[in-house]
């Protein structure tokens, strides 16, 4: 009953991740899992919101979508296996629809995100501590231009475990040039995503996305991070989290590196080794 219920949340047009939880949070003290138009009027939605459900629920699209998801893989929020570390995050995903060795959830994990114009500087740092990371840990990204996608390949390339977070649905690749990177991720690591997989790239996806990151982490490494961008969005999120903000050197010049510096000005970790991340804090 409470399977059927999440996937049918995931269905409802118009709600964000914080408003899904919610429901669900209130479905679960009401013990009240029914997908039926008396729950959703319960629901005290807006008049217009309200509206625009009720007539996606009166005619019935929702039905073959629901069948159809229920044959995909999926992890829950109910499941034993769902991270615990990603539970206590403000508004855990309810559903992840995955890709690959669904294993690696049990793993320790360590997220490693930056800038999407990757500076050699940081390729080389990269490319001389992330096998050692990889040794000791699952490498979580969200497969994106730069700092993302070389952090999978070099991780896969060393013969470690790696996690891609995307902000699509699983029948999609942002952007579309990692379309071969997600597919060998999804056979040799994990593909996550808590949208439905026919769903494309939306711009509230990614801050969304980063969450997920964080949630699965205790620490987090920042590569590269401009003061404005959505690396930063990521770190803010992790402190916001409790979880350990690690950060890479740069040059304190470069303004591709000014984010970096501002964290560390807040009390982020720096990086002078791999191994001090390993050490701990």
């Amino acid at each position: 009953m409470q399977r059927v219920f999440l996937l049918w949340l995931m269905l409802i047009p118009g709600l964000n991740c914080k408003q899904r939880y919610q429901i669900w949070r209130w479905a679960l003290e009401q013990q009240a899992f029914q997908c039926n138009l008396a729950f959703l009027k319960l629901c005290a939605f807006s008049d217009k919101k309200q509206m625009r459900i009720v007539n996606w629920f009166q005619s019935g699209q929702w039905m073959p979508e629901l069948q159809q998801i229920s044959a995909l893989s999926v992890v829950m929020i109910i499941d034993s296996d769902y991270p615990e570390n990603l539970k206590q995050i403000s508004d855990p995903p309810l559903v992840l629809f995955y890709q690959g060795n669904r294993n690696l959830l049990k793993t320790p994990m360590l997220g490693v995100v930056g800038s999407r114009e990757i500076l050699p500087q940081t390729k080389s740092l990269l490319r001389a501590w992330l096998p050692e990371w990889a040794a000791a840990y699952t490498i979580v990204s969200g497969n994106a231009k730069g700092v993302d996608c070389l952090v999978h390949r070099i991780v896969l390339g060393c013969a470690g475990k790696t996690v891609a977070v995307i902000g699509t649905g699983l029948n999609h690749s942002y952007p579309a040039e990692n379309c071969a990177l997600q597919a060998h991720i999804g056979t040799h690591g994990l593909i996550l995503s808590e949208y439905l997989p026919w769903m494309g790239p939306k711009a509230w996806h990614f801050p969304e996305r980063n969450r997920i990151i964080v949630g699965l982490t205790k620490d987090i490494v920042i590569c590269q991070a401009k003061c404005k961008s959505g690396t930063m969005v990521t770190a803010a999120i992790a402190n916001d989290e409790n979880r350990n903000v690690w950060v890479m050197p740069g040059d304190v010049l470069n303004p591709a590196f000014a984010g970096n510096y501002a964290l560390i000005y807040e009390g982020a970790f720096v990086l002078t080794a791999p191994t001090d991340l390993m050490q701990g804090t």
